[in-house]
């Protein structure tokens, strides 16, 4: 859009950074990398860290920055009474709704009252943000769908994208699956997730589906793979090249659980990657999904507590593959990303 960007940023991976500054011209100021540890001493420690570098590296650039754009709860927390936040117009952006932690929700809050425009990236949590902290404005939604086509994808990662390991995964992939249905799960591999179900459905259908399950490994898999011995899994491919394995597919699986209304009115990126291709998806019957997929009828919401239901929707997805198809392409287009961001921008 013709917009100067700098990036500050704890760690980007190199190929991403290379690629959006010379394609794009942008800039990053990278603080050295965190690090890593899960106990609360080192978390705090990194928090500290990076927000000495960011207000630095933030007052360096005041002069020259029109607005900044504050993305995630963790920044905000690390940002949290900085004196260059309260003097200067910023945007701010959460990616998850926090109805888990009352820590996160009063910084959020104080961020959000404050800010020139909130962003989040799912139409139901905008409410709830807005009722929770009394908001004038309803937060902005910015669905968490990329810019880039799969052809620009792979444009931009040309030397790169299409490797030896993964050609030979999509191919063994279409030798097993000979013909049958490739259902795909990718993304974390988890029993919240209820993967189990979908695959006993697979199972009771050994003619009609082949099941692929992409992520990183753990000991899930192995139970999943004694229920179905003939499950093809694929270890963590980072993007974009993991929409190498997505593109072959021919359903793709969504699930989230009841436990927190983040999951409920959840936002995945993943519907997007599946329609991209014009996956007809499987999915439970949670809010987030049955609004967005269920209703763009570019798959199917059910009750996965049954796998009689999973059985019967996967029956139909295969009996009515095109029209399913077709719907899902068209949820795909539908979502205009770059008129979104024009809009955003205007907001300001």
């Amino acid at each position: 859009m013709g917009h100067h960007i700098s990036v500050i940023s704890t760690f980007i991976e190199d190929d991403i950074r290379e690629l959006l500054n010379k394609k794009y011209g942008v800039q990053f100021h990278l603080m050295s990398k965190i690090i890593r540890g899960k106990n609360l001493l080192t978390t705090v420690n990194n928090n500290r860290r990076f927000r000495g570098f960011a207000i630095k590296k933030m007052n360096e650039l005041n002069d020259s920055a029109d607005i900044f754009w504050l993305s995630g709860a963790s920044t905000a927390l690390s940002l949290y009474n900085a004196s260059i936040c309260k003097k200067n117009k910023y945007i701010f952006s959460v990616h998850e709704l926090y109805d888990h932690s009352s820590f996160f929700k009063l910084i959020i809050k104080k961020f959000m009252l404050n800010s020139n425009l909130n962003i989040v990236p799912e139409y139901n949590r905008a409410q709830i943000y807005r009722q929770w902290f009394k908001l004038v404005q309803t937060p902005f939604v910015l669905p968490n769908k990329t810019t880039l086509s799969f052809e620009k994808l792979k444009e931009l990662n040309a030397e790169k994208y299409d490797t030896e390991k993964v050609t030979n995964i999509s191919k063994e992939i279409k030798e097993q699956a000979n013909g049958r249905r490739v259902v795909l799960y990718q993304g974390g591999i988890s029993k919240i997730r209820q993967i189990d179900k979908v695959v006993i459905a697979v199972q009771k259908m050994p003619d009609k589906f082949f099941f692929v399950l992409m992520g990183e490994k753990n000991e899930y898999v192995k139970e999943l793979k004694k229920i179905l011995p003939e499950l093809y899994y694929i270890d963590y491919i980072p993007a974009p090249f993991h929409l190498n394995i997505t593109q072959i597919a021919d359903i793709g699986f969504l699930s989230y659980d009841y436990s927190r209304l983040n999951h409920i009115f959840c936002a995945p990126n993943k519907m997007f990657e599946y329609s991209m291709f014009g996956l007809p998806m499987l999915c439970n019957d949670v809010s987030g999904l049955s609004s967005t997929v269920g209703a763009a009828q570019a798959g199917l919401c059910v009750d996965f507590s049954s796998v009689d239901k999973i059985v019967s929707a996967l029956r139909q997805l295969d009996k009515n593959y095109g029209k399913f198809r077709e719907s899902s392409l068209n949820f795909y287009n539908a979502v205009d990303i770059n008129r979104l961001h024009s809009e955003l921008i205007e907001n300001i």
